[in-house]
């Protein structure tokens, strides 16, 4: 079985090269599907969407979609705006991030093996403020509180009152590694987007892999073992 996994999306399309020249069963986008620092246009953003739904709703067995925070202070019910937000273009984006959402295209989070993929990370400071108890398996804990309570994956202020999300008590589209790092949960390799990186490094606890802008490589788990690829190079 063959996992790979694409850093933060951001309107580029990337993601079709590589699911095209890349053999997988499964394939995780990390999120962040909206807002640029690149020359990508919000009618090329929309457009790019909606093809990664397209692509899910005909592959649905084998793409997971992951929610970032450049996706969700879209919601109609966040009440919070980041950087980049596109005001003028924000009942467009709803118009096709709230049906995706309604027929359980988009999800916060996915565990495979000992692997858990989610845009920023899970912390053991967040998931005891939110009530986790351990006794439902974490992905369907994380993926339902999304569903009843989307509220619980606002940007939090924490003791170190950071705006970049720096803290413990951030949510899992928001914290950044070196707070992750001090608070993992047990048992598993994190995978994360959400901060850039100039190349993947394959490390022990944490895969941060959001290098679709840089180095355009992604992330490949065969049978457990993890491999750093770009793309238009895997097979």
């Amino acid at each position: 079985m063959r996992l790979i996994s694409l850093g933060d999306t951001h309107g580029r399309t990337a993601w079709k090269n590589i699911v095209t020249s890349t053999e997988f069963d499964t394939v995780v986008l990390i999120g962040d599907y909206f807002d640029t620092h690149d020359d990508v246009s919000a009618a090329q953003q929309l457009s790019n969407f909606e093809e990664i739904i397209r692509y899910k709703k005909e592959n649905s067995n084998k793409v997971i979609l992951l929610f970032g925070n450049h996706d969700y202070h879209y919601l109609k019910t966040a009440n919070e705006t980041y950087s980049g937000f596109q005001r003028e273009y924000k009942t467009a984006i709803q118009d096709l991030i709230h049906p995706a959402l309604e027929e359980g295209l988009l999800q916060m989070c996915f565990v495979q093996d000992h692997f858990l993929f989610s845009h920023a990370g899970v912390t053991k400071t967040w998931l005891k403020s939110v009530g986790y108890t351990g006794e439902t398996p974490v992905d369907k804990f994380i993926n339902d509180l999304f569903i009843k309570n989307p509220l619980a994956f606002k940007f939090t202020s924490g003791r170190n009152h950071s705006p970049y999300g720096d803290d413990v008590t951030q949510t899992p589209i928001w914290v950044r590694p070196e707070s992750l790092k001090r608070d993992l949960i047990d048992g598993f390799v994190q995978v994360v987007g959400h901060t850039p990186q100039t190349r993947i490094k394959l490390t022990e606890k944490i895969i941060p892999i959001d290098a679709l802008g840089t180095s355009s490589e992604f992330l490949s788990i065969t049978e457990g073992e993890m491999a750093v690829e770009k793309a238009g190079k895997g097979k």
